[in-house]
């Protein structure tokens, strides 16, 4: 891999036990390795991810200049990713109803990640940070993300967002983080239903 990401000018090469050399790494892979680790255990720890890709720690510094800037940069990919799966395993055509169904699974497999949940148990203070900081990497990626699918389903079909798809979008987005993430603000059990009901409620959407 020939690019690296913003802000990450520097790559080394990984020594391997027998003294050669292996393929450079960058910081996407340092990305790959600490999603696995954090998916692991809920928790990511410097020293050992420097250790499993092979670089000291002044270079993981170098390309991330804080562990809450790499755990942000981990949880945004994990929501994107879980997003873009909610997305394929819902089967429900394009339009409010789509969005939805697809928000919905989306939440519930955030609320029952038993990673996402050590972390948020173990590190309040840091997942507070990461988590929900108006202005961090996993709110405006993970809000863009979802623009980026309401505006999907708008082509798709014969409907339009209400607010268009940012405010909506911005709107779901901080509604949602004040019930999944309840036991961060409110001491309260994380809550995907209350979300999906609102949600269902703003785009006339009901079941039954």
């Amino acid at each position: 891999m020939e690019t690296a990401t913003a802000g990450s000018q520097s790559r080394t090469e990984r020594v391997d036990r027998a003294g050669g050399r292996a393929p450079k790494v960058v910081p996407e892979e340092v990305v790959r390795v600490a999603r696995r680790m954090f998916m692991a255990s809920g928790s990511l720890e410097m020293r050992a991810l420097a250790r499993e890709i092979g670089v000291g720690r002044a270079t993981l510094y170098r390309w991330y200049r804080s562990r809450e800037e790499l755990l942000g940069e981990v949880l945004l990919s994990l929501s994107v990713a879980n997003l873009r799966r909610a997305e394929a395993d819902v089967a429900t055509e394009p339009g409010p109803r789509c969005v939805c169904d697809v928000h919905d699974l989306h939440l519930r497999r955030i609320t029952s990640n038993p990673s996402l949940r050590h972390f948020v148990r173990q590190e309040s203070d840091a997942a507070l940070h990461v988590l929900l900081d108006a202005n961090g990497r996993v709110h405006v990626g993970v809000t863009r993300a979802l623009a980026d699918f309401i505006r999907a389903q708008e082509s798709a079909g014969r409907w339009r967002a209400p607010l268009g798809a940012e405010g909506l979008a911005a709107v779901v987005s901080r509604l949602s983080e004040a019930f999944i993430f309840g036991d961060l603000i409110a001491r309260a059990e994380p809550d995907a239903t209350t979300p999906d009901v609102v949600l269902r409620m703003m785009l006339g959407v009901f079941t039954g």
